[in-house]
């Protein structure tokens, strides 16, 4: 019997603890409100007092998530109403913020013995230093809750009911941008060349005609180079970038972030809008001239030959002369 009645004084009192969490958030006839402009004479929850960061709350919090004692009973019964269907079990760090209530802000605010008043609070911001908890989804339309940094109580501001939390569709459209790099493409190298020759009157019986490619005359001299020009070009590269998501709906309270997440893709294409340049390509030139201009050339272009190949024995370094006067 003695068992019987200490379990109906259990429930009574956790029933009574949730009956009382449900005043913070009634503003019925609430009347002229009660000035107050220091905090800590009446603390609520004395074990959150001079918390001095989110942190300290949530390990606060949680150590005595599995009291039962009045304390932790009334804090569940707060935590219910926002939310939170397990009390301080389904809190998370991340659900804690710190914030501060503006002075003239008006609110139920609790006080020792688990009463609520209606209050204004007047004097200094910096007294009103407050740990934000967020209405979870199942919020019943009530906004965030606080409980102020310097006593521990809690306190409801007045006009923060909101609707209650609602499925909205979300449909991500698919966007697509492509973008050049022109710096990191392929290296093409093109030769430019400019060789002279001269048509021979007499050929050996064996010579084959048009022996040479981009020359027309049947028969013509070996080619001698006067001019070489090298180019280098880069032939850019082209991404695709996409923006995509899935349509699917989501969960949207007014007192909760909307998350939502985005495919980025990134594609090498080949696709190019410039002209390509000949890839790695020889342009030759042939000009024709008589025998002796050609002999001429043909002598000095050997001199300066010569020249190039004294000058990279003595330094060490190629030399190319990329263009001659005949």
């Amino acid at each position: 019997m003695k068992r019987l009645f200490l379990i109906s004084a259990s429930l009574i009192l956790t029933s009574a603890a949730f009956a009382q969490s449900k005043g913070l958030y009634q503003f019925d006839n609430a009347g002229t409100p009660k000035e107050i402009t220091t905090l800590g004479a009446a603390p609520e929850f004395p074990f959150l007092r001079n918390m001095t960061s989110t942190h300290q709350v949530y390990a606060a919090i949680k150590r005595h998530a599995n009291d039962h004692t009045a304390n932790m009973n009334k804090l569940n019964g707060l935590l219910m109403q926002v939310g939170y269907a397990n009390g301080a079990k389904d809190l998370k760090e991340s659900d804690i913020s710190q914030s501060y209530i503006q002075p003239s802000t008006e609110g139920n605010m609790g006080s020792r013995g688990y009463t609520y008043s209606y209050t204004r609070l007047s004097g200094d911001a910096s007294e009103y230093k407050a740990w934000k908890i967020a209405a979870n989804d199942n919020s019943n339309g009530y906004g965030a809750v606080y409980l102020l940094a310097k006593c521990g109580n809690a306190f409801f501001p007045k006009n923060t009911k909101t609707t209650a939390c609602i499925t909205v569709p979300v449909s991500l459209t698919p966007d697509m941008k492509q973008v050049s790099l022109p710096a990191s493409g392929t290296k093409v190298t093109t030769s430019n060349e400019t060789y002279v020759y001269y048509t021979r009157k007499h050929h050996k019986k064996h010579d084959a005609a048009y022996p040479v490619a981009g020359i027309g005359d049947k028969y013509p001299s070996k080619p001698v180079r006067i001019n070489a020009a090298t180019n280098e070009n880069i032939v850019p590269e082209t991404y695709t970038v996409s923006v995509s998501g899935p349509q699917r709906s989501v969960y949207a309270c007014n007192d909760k972030t909307l998350d939502l997440t985005a495919n980025i893709n990134l594609e090498k294409t080949s696709t190019y809008t410039g002209n390509y340049p000949n890839s790695n390509s020889d342009n030759k030139t042939y000009k024709k001239v008589s025998k002796r201009n050609y002999k001429m050339i043909a002598r000095r272009m050997r001199r300066i030959e010569r020249k190039e190949n004294k000058i990279a024995h003595k330094t060490g370094v190629p030399v190319y002369v990329s263009t001659a006067k005949a």
